[in-house]
């Protein structure tokens, strides 16, 4: 949690930390200051003093992040232009007054999302002018630390963005079962066929709704289901007898917290091999839920899931390293300013990450035949409740057949 940010410092040893927000939003910034600043500096020291540069058209947001703060020009901004010229070293210099000034001195972890020689050439300038400052390179990182267990605040923005996610798939549900089946394909309201876009586009007017944006929703159909992160094609008309992938994770407009939800649905009767390849997903499914326990490592639950494939036939990614068929991911993610962040429910031995008490995570087991033109994924959002226990945040149906109307 952000509180825990000063412990880490002090347990790392460090002399503080600097943010930056250089002209776009950083999820690091939003972390650490609480506000969408998109352009400037934060710094911060292990016994909570904290300093913040910034544009002064932010001021007010500024003020909300309750620290000490001043505006670029009143550190000397359009003179340090005028003698360095190129952005990074301008940057570069001004950071590194600063922090002399406020104190850093030694190892400071460095965050923010700029391009690797901006950072370099800033990077040099900085300690050029401060040659105390040190770069920390540890890893997990502080931020990734800190982040991998979730304030009751920041819960409850992802519990709004998961109840906006499970809208949207029980609106796009409704949808499917409306709709008119012509041989292999499907019509709405005496229209043409409908197409995967067309589901994309429910998805996202849903989201809207929530305040929520969409991102690149996963909408895949078919053979593309069978590759896990392929978005779909949003001209192929929707098919009678297929897999359909839908993996949706909408977060705060403007940039913020997300959430995460899979579902795989058929229109129609499934085949077979369909109806077990999805029986197999979601025993998995059950499985891994069932195997989430406080103090155990984040990867137990995998190797748990790899158990369970592996006894039915499927190649998993602990029994062929490589493979492109069956189970070729891991279980699941920590979600939060990212889709994608720490702790991982998976990777090699050496992670050795135990699942603790506040943390939200994905489960989401599935099996891949992109050959045979299948692939199914179930995936839910879980907070990990203090007490050890689970909450699903993104309770929806599992069903995989929808019969439209005839």
């Amino acid at each position: 949690m952000r509180q825990d940010l000063d412990r880490l410092m002090q347990e790392r040893g460090l002399a503080g930390m600097i943010v930056l927000a250089l002209d776009r939003y950083s999820p690091a910034m939003y972390y650490v200051a609480g506000q969408r600043i998109h352009y400037g500096v934060y710094f911060r020291t292990p016994d909570g003093r904290a300093y913040l540069v910034h544009d002064p058209m932010e001021r007010d947001q500024a003020e909300a992040v309750g620290c000490d703060h001043a505006a670029f020009e009143q550190h000397g901004m359009s003179r340090i232009q005028d003698e360095e010229i190129a952005p990074a070293r301008v940057l570069g210099r001004l950071i590194g007054e600063v922090s002399a000034t406020f104190g850093l001195r030694g190892p400071v972890a460095w965050f923010g999302e700029t391009p690797i020689g901006f950072a370099h050439a800033l990077l040099k300038r900085a300690r050029d002018v401060n040659p105390a400052l040190l770069v920390e390179d540890g890893h997990p990182d502080i931020l990734a630390l800190a982040r991998m267990t979730k304030s009751d605040a920041e819960v409850e923005v992802i519990r709004q963005a998961a109840r906006g996610a499970v809208a949207a798939i029980e609106r796009l549900r409704g949808f499917l079962e409306n709709l008119r089946r012509d041989g292999d394909t499907f019509r709405a309201n005496g229209g043409g066929p409908v197409r995967i876009g067309d589901l994309r586009r429910l998805l996202n007017k849903v989201f809207l709704e929530h305040g929520l944006e969409g991102g690149e929703s996963i909408v895949s159909q078919g053979r593309d289901a069978g590759v896990p992160h392929n978005r779909g094609n949003d001209l192929e008309p929707l098919r009678a007898g297929a897999p359909l992938l839908v993996d949706i994770f909408p977060g705060e407009a403007g940039g913020g917290y997300y959430s995460d939800l899979t579902r795989t649905f058929c229109l129609g009767r499934a085949p077979e091999p369909l109806k077990k390849l999805y029986a197999d997903v979601h025993d998995a499914f059950r499985t891994g839920m069932q195997s989430l326990q406080v103090g155990l490592p984040c990867r137990a639950s995998q190797e748990a899931v790899c158990d369970l494939f592996e006894s039915r036939g499927h190649a998993t990614v602990r029994s062929r390293q490589g493979t492109e068929e069956g189970y070729v991911h891991g279980l699941g993610h920590g979600v939060g300013l990212a889709v994608h962040e720490p702790p991982r429910l998976g990777g090699p031995p050496s992670n050795t990450q135990a699942l603790e008490p506040r943390m939200v995570v994905t489960v989401e087991p599935g099996l891949y035949y992109p050959s045979r033109g299948l692939g199914a994924r179930i995936e839910d959002l879980v907070l990990v409740r203090s007490d050890g226990t689970l909450e699903n945040l993104t309770p929806a149906p599992y069903d995989l057949e929808i019969e439209p109307r005839a």
